[in-house]
C-alpha cells in the first residue's frame, strides 16, 4: 500500500515538473495587432513626458481650485453637552459617592448581604420608603417649581 502511494506521488510530482518546463509561447510578427479602443503609442508618449504640478497651484496652465473645510462637529457636541442635565438620582448617600464606593469595596454585597443599604428593612418596610421617594421626586419638586414664582410676586 505504501509503495503504491509513493509511486503515485512521484508520478504526480514529475507530471507537474514536466508541465512547468514548457517554453513560453513566442510572439511572432506575423500575428495581427490587437484591436484595442485606445492607442498604446499615445499612452507611451504621455507617460514619457514628466508632468509635475506647479507649486503655485497650477497644472498645465489651469488654476487649481482652493477648498475650505470647516469642522463643526465639536460645536455640535458642545451644544448637546450643554443641553444635558446631569442630576444625581435619588437621595444622596451619607458621606458622598466616594465614601459609598469605598464602603462597597470593603463590604462586597455578595459576602455581606445584611450590611448593605436598606438591608435592615423588610419588604413591607421598603415599599413605603419607595413611595415616599417617588412622591418627593415628582410631586414636591413640581409644587416647589410652581410655588417659587408665586412667592416672589410682592
Amino acid at each position: 500500500m505504501r509503495v503504491v502511494l509513493l509511486a503515485l506521488t512521484v508520478l504526480l510530482a514529475s507530471a507537474m515538473a514536466v508541465a512547468q518546463e514548457g517554453a513560453p509561447p513566442q510572439h511572432s510578427n506575423s500575428e495581427p495587432p490587437l484591436n484595442l479602443p485606445v492607442s498604446l503609442e499615445r499612452i507611451r508618449e504621455m507617460l514619457a513626458e514628466p508632468q509635475a504640478p506647479d507649486l503655485l497651484g497650477t497644472l498645465n496652465g489651469v488654476n487649481a481650485t482652493t477648498f475650505r473645510v470647516d469642522i463643526t462637529e465639536q460645536a455640535k457636541l458642545d451644544d448637546l453637552m450643554a443641553a444635558l442635565r446631569f442630576e444625581k438620582p435619588g437621595p444622596q448617600v451619607a458621606g458622598g459617592n466616594d465614601a459609598y464606593e469605598q464602603y462597597q469595596r470593603l463590604f462586597p454585597p455578595v459576602d455581606n448581604p445584611l450590611v448593605q443599604p436598606y438591608a435592615a428593612f423588610s419588604t413591607r418596610q421598603v415599599i413605603p420608603l419607595a413611595v415616599e421617594a417617588l412622591i418627593e421626586k415628582y410631586v414636591v419638586d413640581r409644587i416647589a417649581d410652581v410655588a417659587a414664582p408665586a412667592s416672589h410676586k410682592d
